[in-house]
């Protein structure tokens, strides 16, 4: 009973904060803002972009059966941010939710700022996996980063903004496979209001002939996003496109809203 009120608080606080916001229309609070914040993801493996200070950001995501996932992260200082994560299964149906047994927790550090030969450099750790939580393996179905060292490097690909993302990391839900892991990311601006971005999960840590879900394969996910505002976007996934999960019949595809507000 508590994780589900958690569950439902977590999903629903930020948006009655939104509510009763006032947002002043002046020169000072513009000169504030920033248009867009950088992408703390590509889909579900990190980057090296970071949550501005003093902004938070609600990130709610559906995955496959009927489950929804919602994810708030704080930025307290300009190098260094926190969040907070919870799901259940079944939400989007006519059944009894199942929810997950425990909140998880996020949090990212900037090591290094990006400059013009070096990427930006971050480490984090996320205990949140993604899919449907499995009490009898104690894993999410595609597994939580755990620890992780990411890098950015942000180019222009025929005048448009792009950028490549890559590292490495070391899940904490390793009872049947205790191997790290690497990925790599892209995305790029499709015009003023959309981004295409693609990532390929290596999932070294998910490959063990008996293994429950992983095949060897690999997590090869794609997803096209409309930012509504700069600080509102709606996003659709196409995940597994490799089959890469034993009970994988089909492609994954899945919806994802990410809002970005600003506490001041």
């Amino acid at each position: 009973m508590i994780r589900a009120i958690a569950f439902w608080l977590l999903l629903f606080s930020p948006l009655a904060i939104m509510a009763q916001t006032e947002t002043p229309d002046d020169k000072a609070y513009a000169d504030m803002r920033i248009p867009r914040p950088q992408l703390r993801w590509v889909i579900d493996t990190p980057t090296g972009g970071m949550l501005p200070r003093g902004a938070f950001d609600l990130d709610l995501r559906t995955f496959s059966g009927g489950g929804l996932q919602a994810a708030l992260g704080i930025g307290l200082m300009e190098r260094f941010s926190v969040g907070l994560a919870y799901g259940a299964s079944a939400v989007l149906t006519d059944t009894i939710p199942v929810h997950n047994p425990r909140l998880e927790f996020q949090m990212k550090y900037r090591l290094l700022e990006e400059t013009r030969n070096f990427p930006d450099i971050t480490v984090g750790y996320s205990s949140q996996g993604y899919g449907p939580y499995d009490d009898g393996s104690k894993r999410f179905q595609v597994k939580s980063p755990g620890f992780y060292l990411a890098f950015t490097k942000r180019f222009l690909l025929y005048s448009s903004p792009a950028a490549w993302h890559w590292g490495v990391n070391y899940s904490l839900e390793n009872e049947r496979d205790n191997d790290p892991s690497a990925f790599v990311g892209f995305n790029a601006e499709l015009g003023a209001d959309m981004m295409f971005l693609g990532e390929y999960d290596l999932a070294l840590n998910d490959n063990k002939s008996d293994g429950v879900y992983g095949m060897g394969r690999g997590f090869l996910n794609m997803a096209l996003a409309w930012y509504l505002t700069d600080g509102f976007s709606l996003e659709l996934d196409l995940k597994n496109l490799l089959r890469n999960r034993r009970d994988a019949n089909a492609i994954d595809r899945e919806a994802r809203l990410v809002y970005v507000e600003y506490f001041y």
